[in-house]
């Protein structure tokens, strides 16, 4: 069961948690490491080197969405102001999946920005020389993370007020819960959803559509 903000929250994590939440991440990484990992740009060919922008593409696609949507989650409950509903702009107990404020997109937009700034510093430290060359585009990461960012925090929140059940329980917003527990509850209100999907495979499938979107980005600009 999670709910609001108000409440504690455990520090652990179990290994659905995990795979949800960095396995995308974690297979990019490996597939890099597996085809580029001690080779050299200039001796790529230019397909090669495609590949390669398009595996660093999904791999900031897959961080920023991680980070603007946990920023937006962490930072956005510091708000004053209840946030709206993704779906139909409704006022709604903060907590409820789906629910946007105007810190939590300004959030969004520092965690993307912070993930898309950490790849532009990596890469110009690691391939210097092949920026300076011509051998890699310079492309603007910061910008990059952002953008997709911002896109992966929306999809969560949209995925959240549709496949993901909120209820109102004692004046709080309560989130993945069983049935089972839900029929020991006494005054439970839908707040909006269906329950379909976890927080974590909600999580699951907004950082893999950012990927597919990353990748989409990337077909269009080379």
């Amino acid at each position: 069961m999670k709910i609001d903000p108000s409440y504690s929250k455990s520090s652990r994590r179990n290994w659905k948690q995990v795979l949800c939440n960095g396995g995308i991440g974690s297979l990019i990484s490996l597939i890099y490491q597996y085809k580029f990992d001690g080779r050299q740009v200039d001796e790529l060919t230019i397909e090669e080197r495609k590949y390669m922008v398009l595996l660093i593409w999904a791999y900031i696609g897959f961080y920023a969405c991680c980070a603007a949507d946990t920023w937006a989650s962490e930072l956005g409950a510091l708000s004053s102001d209840w946030p709206v509903l993704i779906t139909t702009l409704k006022t709604v107990p903060p907590g409820t999946n789906g629910a946007v404020s105007k810190l939590g997109l300004l959030s969004s937009f520092a965690g993307g920005a912070a993930v898309g700034l950490t790849a532009d510093i990596c890469m110009w430290l690691q391939y210097f020389s092949a920026y300076r060359s011509g051998a890699l585009p310079k492309i603007p990461y910061n910008m990059l993370g952002t953008l997709l960012g911002i896109a992966g925090s929306l999809i969560d929140s949209l995925l959240g007020a549709t496949l993901q059940a909120s209820y109102l329980i004692n004046k709080h917003a309560v989130s993945d819960i069983s049935p089972q527990e839900l029929k020991q509850l006494e005054n439970s209100k839908l707040i909006c959803g269906r329950d379909i999907l976890s927080n974590n495979t909600v999580n699951l499938v907004a950082s893999a559509l950012t990927v597919v979107l990353a990748i989409c980005f990337h077909v269009l600009v080379f």
